[in-house]
């Protein structure tokens, strides 16, 4: 089975109706994707680019979760 990569960068999912229910849809779909959320990952701001660098190589495939707004990325994403 291909290695699902599932990348939130919603800023704030406590705040977040839709965007949660998206994740734990996918997490009940797919029980064996791997789901990081960037804003329980990094509170501080403060990647760890390495690590996320080696997540996007052994995924086979990705998936981008985040709200659009404005035609554009949140924060998360764009660090």
């Amino acid at each position: 089975m291909a290695h699902i990569l599932v990348v939130s960068g919603h800023p704030d999912l406590n705040h977040s109706i839709a965007n949660a229910t998206i994740l734990d849809e996918l997490a009940t779909a797919l029980p064996d994707a791997e789901i990081r959320r960037l804003d329980w990952l990094y509170p501080d701001g403060k990647f760890n680019i390495a690590a996320e660098q080696e997540s996007l190589l052994q995924a086979d495939v990705i998936v981008w979760q985040f709200p659009f707004s404005w035609y554009g990325l949140p924060g998360l994403m764009k660090q």
